[in-house]
């Protein structure tokens, strides 16, 4: 039986949106390939996210419970994880392209002399072959990567581009622990404290945006931007030409430099749509463009356009709602 191993990445004490996502993709591929989804959590005090994992679909969960693992040791990661993968003996190995996944997931590829399926969007199963697509300059052209589906594959998947598999109360699984597998020789570091930096909004989880950019003219008329995303319920986005001029804080900034964010509607005002803008939402579900402009490129991208004045619009929506 072919095994797809997924690493469970955890933060602030929660499983990692990239992760459920990485997920999805292994349930896509599970399917295809007749292989059974199993998990790897490593950590300290684990045990209720070890049991949350198979809620969303893993049918068997190998804990690595260890003060060692109170925060994260690359080294320390990688040594455990290419234990685990020499005893179980995964076929596919997962992981989100995040920083954690961007340092552990090549190291185990060229320790272990496997191909390395790196910052993908979507893999599929053709024939014997896995294909990854993977983007290039900005999303303007497309590379395609191929290896055999028979052979050890490591895959990291770019955020944003997959829906988060849902949680299911109904589903169980096996939880089995895990040693660490750390020598002495290993304990060259030692973990102090960990330091969370401050987010005021984290815009990846919203199901709706309204985000404004360079069209909405100064740093006091972008307020109707934040009075109609929180009167719609959602959160407030942000082209980064809005950021740089000091209008919103980062966190809000969709695009290249920002996020990337899949809501189920994002409403554009007065963003023109630089590719580097258009990278982080096109995969929205809706997305609706106010822009003066008729020929904007974020129009290209847009499933509905409105050719007006958004400081004409947002106030006429606010007044239906």
């Amino acid at each position: 039986m072919t095994n797809i191993l997924v690493v469970i990445e955890i933060s602030k004490g929660k499983i990692m949106g990239i992760t459920k996502e990485c997920l999805t993709v292994a349930k896509k591929l599970s399917d295809h390939l007749g292989a059974d989804i199993e998990g790897v959590i490593l950590g300290q005090n684990i045990s209720d996210l070890a049991i949350e994992a198979t809620k969303y679909g893993v049918k068997k969960i190998y804990k690595v419970d260890d003060a060692l693992f109170a925060g994260v040791n690359i080294l320390y990661h990688t040594r455990t994880l290419e234990a685990l993968i020499n005893e179980v003996n995964p076929s596919i190995v997962i992981a989100g392209a995040s920083l954690y996944g961007q340092e552990v997931i090549p190291r185990l590829a060229a320790r272990l002399g496997s191909a390395l399926f790196a910052s993908v969007t979507d893999i599929s199963v053709d024939g014997d072959n896995l294909i990854g697509i993977h983007p290039l300059f900005e999303e303007k052209l497309f590379g395609t990567m191929s290896a055999s589906k028979t052979q050890l594959n490591f895959i990291t998947i770019l955020g944003g581009n997959n829906p988060e598999v849902e949680l299911d109360e109904s589903l169980t699984g096996d939880i089995s622990d895990f040693s660490p597998a750390i020598s002495d020789n290993d304990k060259r570091e030692a973990f102090i404290e960990e330091k969370i930096a401050k987010v005021s909004v984290d815009i990846t989880k919203a199901k709706l945006i309204v985000a404004g950019g360079r069209g909405v003219g100064n740093k006091e008329k972008y307020a109707v931007i934040f009075e109609a995303a929180k009167t719609l319920g959602g959160e407030v986005g942000a082209s980064r030409a809005a950021v740089d001029a000091d209008w919103v804080p980062y966190d809000h900034e969709v695009g290249q430099t920002g996020k990337t964010i899949t809501p189920d509607i994002y409403i554009a005002c007065g963003i023109s749509g630089a590719i580097q803008h258009i990278v982080g939402m096109r995969n929205s579900k809706t997305i609706i463009a106010v822009n003066t402009d008729e020929e904007a490129p974020i129009l290209d991208v847009a499933h509905y356009a409105i050719i007006a004045d958004l400081h004409e619009v947002l106030p006429e929506l606010l007044k239906k709602v």
